[in-house]
């Protein structure tokens, strides 16, 4: 008999130790219900014993390998260290950090003299903006002053375009 197919991975899970303890009780139920998971469970729990049987043991005794172990984490420790610098501050590498530095530099000089610029004026912008001004304040108080007569030149305009359209004779004879 074959395995249920979507029992599979909990079988596996179940065979090497890593079934979750939440889905332990559904599982063994399971088990009681259907005989092919029941007996591919059984094959698969004989098969990893029989390769543990015939696997040599390890040639490290339990000191050896204690010894290796803590050699082994105090050398990713140095390494953890190690990669720190060599990452430098916060995730830039050290060799770029003298760069974005100059250029941090660089951006602050050029924002501070170009702000310095705006901030006051040259003496020659200010003399020809005062200059301008007067001259415009010139012009309009020539408008204002001859007003009457721009006036009167409008009314005449009026007046000229009337006698073109012919709507009002020109002259006319007394009867």
């Amino acid at each position: 008999m074959k395995p249920c197919p979507d029992h599979k991975e909990t079988l596996w899970l179940d065979v090497y130790g890593e079934l979750h303890p939440n889905e332990r009780p559904a599982w063994e139920k399971h088990l009681e219900k259907c005989e092919g998971c029941c007996q591919e469970r059984k094959q698969l729990l004989r098969l990893l014993q029989t390769v543990k049987a015939s696997m040599p043991s390890p040639g490290l005794s339990r000191e050896e390998a204690g010894a290796l172990a803590s050699s082994i984490i105090r050398k990713l420790g140095v390494e953890r260290k190690e990669m720190w610098w060599r990452k430098g501050l916060f995730g830039v590498p050290n060799r770029l950090i003298p760069a974005l530095a100059a250029a941090s530099i660089l951006i602050v000089a050029f924002g501070w003299f170009s702000m310095k610029g705006l901030r006051t004026p040259s003496p020659m912008r200010s003399n020809s903006n005062i200059q301008s001004e007067e001259q415009i304040l010139v012009k309009d108080l020539d408008i204002i002053e001859n007003l009457e007569l721009l006036e009167e030149m409008d009314t005449l305009q009026k007046l000229v375009q009337v006698v073109d359209r012919g709507d009002v004779p020109l002259y006319t004879k007394p009867n």
